[in-house]
């Protein structure tokens, strides 16, 4: 797991050559932010083990480096990462809540760099933004609880990626939902009743979503 007291641990050979912090209370702060994600959604462990660990490392690096760039610069590139990342199976609900974790991590371990921290807020809130337009809060919760109830339990936060996967394709990610379903639905990993709930629940979201494109202006 996560050892937030090794500096090369940010390192992935996997990622290519990208920025990573070089001060060591930012790469303890990435690291804390890195082993939250992982704790608070089993997904990232349930599929991607510790090879997922350590891009989590690296891609929570590269984003924290981006504080030092103007807004539009952090915005660009969070939104280019999360694209990216939703077509493979990672919603950009995720990118939001591994952002706001870093702000947190960061802005607790150097309080004096807090206004640059702050854009990784900002450009957060670009992406809560965008899934909102698709399906607001309420209905995203209740969909989840609906979820939770009709499935069984079985992994947490699984509606919640179901949903927001459907937030991803009504912006435009053609692959976010069938590069979640194709694991998260699959008849070889979870119940006959996982799988209707997962697959009727896909179903109301996109009808809200639906919905929200043809009362938009």
């Amino acid at each position: 797991m996560l050892d937030i007291s090794a500096p090369h641990s940010l390192f992935n050979a996997e990622a290519g050559s990208h920025p990573l912090p070089v001060d060591e209370r930012e790469i303890a702060a990435v690291l804390r932010a890195s082993r939250r994600c992982y704790q608070a959604q089993p997904y990232f462990l349930e599929r991607y083990g510790e090879r997922g660990e350590a891009f989590t490392r690296s891609d929570g690096g590269y984003l924290a480096t981006l504080a030092d760039h103007p807004q539009s610069h952090v915005d660009s590139q969070v939104i280019w990462l999360a694209r990216i990342l939703a077509n493979r199976g990672i919603p950009r609900w995720l990118m939001e809540m591994h952002l706001d974790l870093l702000v947190t991590e960061l802005t607790a371990a150097v309080p004096d760099r807090a206004a640059e921290y702050f854009k990784l807020h900002c450009a957060a809130q670009v992406l809560r933004e965008e899934r909102l337009a698709a399906i607001s809060q309420s209905d995203f919760d209740a969909l989840v609880a609906k979820f939770d109830s009709a499935s069984g339990g079985g992994l947490k936060g699984a509606g919640a990626l179901l949903v927001a996967a459907v937030c991803d394709e009504y912006c435009g990610l053609a692959e976010a939902v069938p590069s979640l379903v194709g694991w998260l639905g699959s008849p070889t990993r979870f119940s006959p009743k996982w799988c209707v709930a997962a697959t009727d629940t896909l179903a109301q979201a996109r009808r809200l979503a639906a919905q929200s494109r043809a009362d938009a202006p």
